[in-house]
């Protein structure tokens, strides 16, 4: 930039020429090119620069431009008219510019992006609020150049505020990584930080020469940055060193590292990991150092990852010295599930027999249920019933019922007992007829529970005498089942039972299983007992009360709201019943509860926001038709606008008209993108209040709708909150064309606001062509 004082027009294209010519010439002699370089000039005269400096070098910015677009080697001028200027220039010949047509009628060519970034860099420069500074970094991100990325960073460098440059970063990170690797090494410790944070926020295998750096650090923090980025890459060069962290020194280190491999190993992985199983355990062994964690972790990704290729491998870790090993081996097997893995963990099992180690049986008796083989039913009846109870279950192996009815006869504890019983109560398939009538008849108490809750699954008549009878035998707790069974077959005493199971309950753990039988009974008995247990069961089984009561459905409201309203006040718990309530069908009855100052109306109100359904909006579209008050209709349009079906829309529409919780409303129709609606956003776009119009750009982003391209350009052009413009931009982006005449008509007026949104309109559908 050149500043001439006492300049003539004559002059000022004298002197243009002479630079012009001048350039030419030394360009010609320095440099061999295949085109001639060339030179273009802008330059303005004024008596007086207006207030703003900056004006009059945007005149001369508009002349340097206007000689561009008449094919470059050019040179305009501003030319002198005292208080005044009008754009006028000169070709190499003298003659007089503009073209005949207005300047704002030409359709303009858009500039390459080796222009456009320069220019845009220009414009960060002399940005002189944050709206400006925020649009500018967000084109330029968009670039993704080495000019871009050198331009956001000079930006940080500046001591501009830094979160303006955040996002952009972010987007230069995704879209050209290798522009900002070298700033995480800047000398300005909040250059280097930024850079490093964005790099780190979408991990990209473009940038992995940076996180393999940072695995080279003194840093364990570092390390541990690093290697949980290397673990969200698809490259195929992130194994070896994640592998190789399972050794360093650092436990952290060596933890971030597990976690890391779980995240990106594949079945592929797994012999490399068994193998590095291999290598902790020696380590733990020579160096008496605890890596326990680091080795579960690891034999759980095997078991996650196992697939039929690895088999031959899994086999062979079923002779390791190793209990861990062996049972990740034997779970990684079942999980595979294929018929070699059934036939080598039968023959393992008979080899070990009922005497070896609980884990390592265990563990082989679980595969063998989970790989679901009725092959395996005869080795695991060799083994006992008594430890093998579950997976007989899960092989629905009704020939082994005799097995089970034998341990259940000798089980030495109640725990064992219990676990039989439930095992066997479940054990279904074909012939499932024959055992419990058998198991009638058995000396067993626990074996008899079993056998009647099992008939009353599969011959609900003949199990009716058997339950009763168990009624007056079995303890309170395990009469609840019992009882349970009885209602569910329509008989009165099953009631008696539970009555039976909460007389003698001073830790109420009987009513809380009481309130989870009802949770699967229906009818006013169930009702009447649950209502009777919510206000005097122990304070942490309340939710299971809640739970159950919702369960009903809308049919136990009206019991429940006459319960609540009963005494002087509300009881909590009874609120907190309500509020538990998913049922549409009871919206009738809730939403008019938000009327006034009801008792229960927050109950009502959090129950109906969960409940989004036609039935939920209809009643409330009905209810808001009689809200009196300011306080009543904002209730009830807030709650309206969290489960608004499309039938509610003309509802919200007059409630954002009216000005009622505009923001909810907003969030409504930009959920249910009805294109009804747009109009009223685009009014919303205009609104004095920030949260509206970000609310209205918000409902925009998802409805897309072209013809909101020009409104969301206005209001960006506009807009002075940061908040705002992130939203809006969004939706312009996604609302606009790349060949939006009127947008990309601002690209004729470098410098301006119109002009960077342009340019990032161009940018971004050049990144979304090439894959960003």
């Amino acid at each position: 930039m050149i500043l001439l004082q006492g300049l003539s027009d004559a002059a000022a294209h004298a002197l243009g020429q002479n630079l012009r010519e001048a350039f030419s010439r030394q360009a010609r002699e320095m440099f061999v090119t295949p085109e001639p370089v060339s030179l273009s000039i802008g330059a303005t005269l004024s008596d007086q620069p207006d207030a703003a400096l900056s004006h009059w070098l945007k005149q001369a910015d508009e002349a340097l431009y206007a000689s561009k677009r008449q094919g470059r080697d050019r040179k305009a001028l501003v030319p002198f008219v005292p208080g005044s200027a009008r754009i006028a220039g000169s070709q190499m010949g003298g003659k007089i510019w503009p073209p005949k047509k207005p300047f704002r009628q030409r359709r303009p060519i858009p500039m390459n992006e080796q222009a456009l970034t320069a220019a845009l860099v220009d414009t960060l420069r002399v940005a002189d609020n944050d709206v400006d500074a925020l649009l500018a970094l967000e084109a330029l991100s968009r670039a993704g150049s080495a000019p871009a990325g050198e331009a956001i960073i000079a930006f940080l460098r500046s001591g501009s505020e830094p979160y303006l440059a955040h996002p952009a970063l972010e987007r230069l990170a995704r879209r050209a990584p290798a522009v900002l690797i070298p700033a995480t090494e800047d000398e300005h410790p909040a250059v280097a930080a930024a850079a490093k944070h964005a790099l780190l926020r979408e991990p990209t295998d473009e940038a992995l020469p940076f996180y393999l750096r940072l695995l080279k650090s003194r840093s364990a923090e570092d390390i541990a940055t690093g290697l949980a980025s290397l673990g969200r890459l698809s490259s195929s060069e992130v194994r070896v060193p994640l592998l190789k962290a399972l050794a360093h020194r650092s436990p952290s280190v060596r933890v971030a590292a597990a976690e890391a491999i779980r995240r990106r190993a594949d079945g592929s992985w797994v012999s490399d990991l068994l193998d590095a199983i291999g290598a902790l355990r020696r380590e733990e062994k020579a160096k008496k150092k605890d890596f326990s964690t680091i080795i579960e972790s690891l034999c759980s990704t095997v078991v996650d990852k196992a697939e039929t290729p690895q088999r031959e491998r899994l086999m062979q870790g079923l002779d390791d010295d190793d209990a861990r090993v062996r049972r990740t081996c034997i779970d990684a097997l079942g999980r595979v599930g294929d018929e070699a893995a059934v036939t080598i963990l039968c023959q393992r099992l008979d080899d070990i027999g009922a005497s070896a180690p609980l884990v390592w049986r265990d563990a082989v008796v679980a595969a063998l249920g989970q790989l679901g083989d009725a092959r395996a039913i005869g080795p695991l009846r060799r083994l006992g019933a008594h430890v093998t109870a579950k997976a007989l279950r899960q092989l629905k192996a009704l020939e082994a019922a005799p097995d089970l009815v034998a341990a259940l006869e000798q089980a030495k504890t109640p725990r064992d007992a219990s676990e039989l019983a439930d095992e066997l109560a479940r054990l279904v398939g074909p012939g499932d007829q024959h055992w419990p009538r058998v198991g009638l008849s058995s000396a067993s108490l626990p074996v008899r529970r079993a056998a009647a809750l099992q008939l009353a699954t599969s011959d609900p008549e003949a199990a009716v005498a058997p339950l009763r009878k168990l009624l007056g035998e079995v303890k309170p707790g395990d009469a609840i089942a019992v009882a349970e069974a009885l209602v569910r077959l329509g008989d009165e005493q099953g009631w008696e039972g539970f009555s039976k199971a909460l007389a003698d309950d001073p830790h109420h753990w009987n009513a809380s299983a009481v309130a989870s039988a009802c949770a699967n009974l229906r009818g006013p008995r169930a009702h009447a007992l649950l209502l009777e247990l919510l206000p005097r069961i122990s304070h942490q089984y309340v939710n299971d009360v809640c739970q159950a009561m919702a369960a009903q459905g809308a049919d136990l409201l009206p019991s429940l709201i006459s319960a609540a309203t009963a005494g002087e006040g509300v009881n909590p718990r009874h609120t907190q019943a309500l509020s538990e309530f998913r049922d549409p069908a009871g919206a009738a009855l809730l939403a008019p509860l938000l009327l006034g100052t009801h008792p229960l109306r927050d109950g009502a109100m959090l129950s109906l926001m969960k409940t989004p359904d036609a039935r939920t909006s209809e009643a409330l579209v009905a209810v808001l038709a009689q809200a009196t008050h300011g306080e009543e209709v904002e209730r009830i349009v807030e709650t309206l606008a969290s489960v608004a079906t499309k039938a509610a829309m003309p509802a919200l529409q007059d409630a954002l008209r009216r000005g009622v919780a505009v923001a909810s409303v907003l969030h409504a129709q930009a959920r249910l993108l009805d294109d009804g609606s747009r109009s009223l956003l685009i009014e919303q776009l205009a609104s004095q209040d920030e949260e509206c119009r970000s609310e209205a750009a918000g409902a925009l982003l998802q409805l897309a709708d072209p013809a909101a391209g020009r409104p969301l350009f206005d209001l960006l052009l506009r807009e002075t909150e940061l908040s705002v413009v992130h939203t809006a931009l969004a939706a312009w982006l996604k609302s606009s064309t790349t060949n939006d005449v009127e947008v990309i008509e601002g690209l004729q007026a470098p410098g301006t606001r119109a002009f960077v949104l342009a340019g990032l309109r161009q940018l971004e559908g050049q990144a979304s062509a090439s894959g960003f």
